[in-house]
């Protein structure tokens, strides 16, 4: 049984974004840790997918299910601006399995201040990391504090 994708639109949101648990829903989605584990292949046949949906051209015996899945990998390893794939640890999926690991290293070498430092450099490389993977690249990124500070990119 083939379903009806007439109307179908691959970007609208799952859930209603005008409620908290809507949202809830949707961040929960695309930073869902097990889309960190699916392969390069099935990351590239997402985003066929979903560039195809946003065409109107939708291979033959598709299903709804298949399309929602492929937007929810294309969501958690592809940059919203850009279209490239992110560096896997630098996702949002990647954040909740990073962390912890992180976070348990960090309270297991606490008793030397060489440990202490290099664990806190750890931690905060990790959070540069998944700080630049999303940021808005649809600005410019100035190298100048002086331009920063005046208002100037």
């Amino acid at each position: 049984m083939e379903a009806d994708l007439t109307g179908f639109n691959i970007d609208a949101p799952r859930w209603d974004q005008r409620t908290f648990l809507g949202r809830v829903k949707h961040f929960l989605n695309i930073t869902d840790p097990r889309t960190v584990f699916v392969s390069e292949q099935e990351l590239d046949w997402a985003k066929v997918m979903v560039e195809k949906s946003r065409m109107g051209v939708v291979p033959p015996g598709t299903q709804v299910e298949q399309l929602l899945y492929a937007k929810k990998l294309y969501d958690s390893a592809f940059h919203p601006d850009t279209g490239e794939k992110m560096n896997v640890i630098g996702r949002m999926s990647f954040q909740l399995p990073g962390g912890m690991i992180i976070t348990g290293f960090m309270l297991q070498f606490y008793r030397t201040m060489p440990a202490v430092i290099f664990w806190q450099w750890v931690n905060q490389s990790f959070n540069a990391l998944v700080n630049y993977t999303n940021r808005n690249a649809a600005s410019p990124i100035s190298v100048s504090l002086a331009a920063s500070r005046h208002g100037k990119a």
